[in-house]
């Protein structure tokens, strides 16, 4: 008489970490060897990933396992007592990566088993690993998910930043400013040559190559009505102000104002000639066209290019209080980086394109 032979139970945690090695290029010989199965286990498990990653975004933690379960208290508790870290974390500007969320959600969980009564030995010490599987669910339960860190608001001044829209909306009504006369003037560098940061390749490629980092870098600054109505020709600062490419080209029909100087940067004197020669023309046939009378309120900020004492008869400027820029300047609340990343887009766009005419080029010579 054959014996019966017992059937293997699988968790659902150890299916998605046999899951994620394959997704990692591991070999199913491989899989199978480390957790003792058989290689037609692991297919199996592989044909039903779809299945079993469903499940696990449902938290349906019971389909696939032979015994259903109520979820741990000391995982709930330690849960909760964790994304209220993760909060706090939050507000005190603190990054922090996955490795330490687990290493936290670790310690709280000991400490929570510790206070728990138990019965048993076994209840006393439960087999909670803080894995790749449970940080995922745990990710999809709470909402969570990563974010880059913007370098400049850290050093922002919160509470001028929080004074300051009461006193500029007391400014614009006792002047009766209205939109279409208030202006906003920024700068900011681009590295023009910069290349796009990711790319798509084919699942069997575990690595792409990239192209040196180039350090080429203009200077443009960007100027705008708070309407949204009328948007300024940039002015571009080069190093150079005469270029190969601008052969048998006048500058003054680009459609950008050009300058250069040695460091391709904004200083109080090209700050005044672009407020002078640049700036007020423009609002002035702008606003005769409307039918407004020539008044304007520029509002810039505190940065050393710009000249405290910037004056023209109808048009007051207005400087943001120091170390507020990332959080009032209207340009850097998404305008200018949106404005970056339409650039990489068009001008890779014509890279392209230009290597789809002549199989020639590279990437750098097009």
């Amino acid at each position: 008489m054959s014996k019966e032979v017992k059937r293997k139970v699988i968790s659902l945690e150890t299916k998605i970490e046999i899951l994620d090695r394959l997704r990692k290029g591991d070999r199913v010989v491989d899989v199978a060897k480390s957790y003792s199965m058989n290689e037609a286990t692991i297919r199996t498990i592989r044909t039903n990933e779809n299945t079993i990653r469903k499940n696990v975004a449902a938290d349906n933690t019971t389909s696939m396992c032979t015994t259903p379960y109520t979820r741990n208290i000391a995982m709930e508790k330690m849960e909760k007592a964790l994304m209220l870290w993760i909060e706090n974390q939050t507000q005190k500007r603190v990054p922090i990566d996955t490795a330490a969320i687990t290493n936290k959600a670790l310690r709280i969980y000991e400490k929570i088993v510790e206070q728990l009564p138990s019965s048993s030995s076994t209840e006393k010490k439960p087999n909670f690993l803080a894995s790749y599987g449970w940080f995922e669910r745990f990710k999809i339960r709470h909402s969570l998910h990563s974010l880059q860190l913007k370098g400049e608001l850290p050093s922002g001044d919160v509470d001028a930043a929080q004074e300051y829209p009461a006193n500029f909306a007391e400014i614009i009504n006792d002047n009766s400013y209205t939109p279409d006369q208030v202006f906003n003037a920024d700068e900011s560098g681009l590295f023009w040559k910069k290349m796009p940061e990711r790319t798509y390749v084919s699942k069997f490629y575990k690595s792409a190559s990239g192209h040196k980092a180039a350090k080429d870098r203009i200077t443009i600054i960007f100027c705008s009505n708070a309407s949204g109505d009328y948007i300024m020709k940039p002015l571009v600062i080069n190093k150079s102000k005469m270029l190969r490419a601008f052969k048998g080209v006048n500058i003054n029909n680009l459609p950008v104002y050009w300058r250069a100087n040695k460091k391709a940067w904004v200083t109080a004197a090209m700050f005044t000639e672009w407020f002078h020669e640049c700036f007020i023309p423009v609002p002035k046939k702008y606003l005769i066209s409307k039918g407004l009378p020539f008044k304007v309120l520029l509002l810039i900020d505190n940065a050393p290019g710009h000249p405290q004492d910037l004056e023209y008869e109808n048009v007051e400027v207005k400087f943001l209080p120091k170390n507020t820029t990332s959080l009032l300047q209207p340009l850097d609340q998404g305008i200018i980086s949106t404005f970056k990343a339409l650039y990489i887009k068009r001008a890779f766009t014509y890279i392209l394109e230009q290597m789809e005419n002549n199989e020639s080029l590279t990437v750098i010579s097009a």
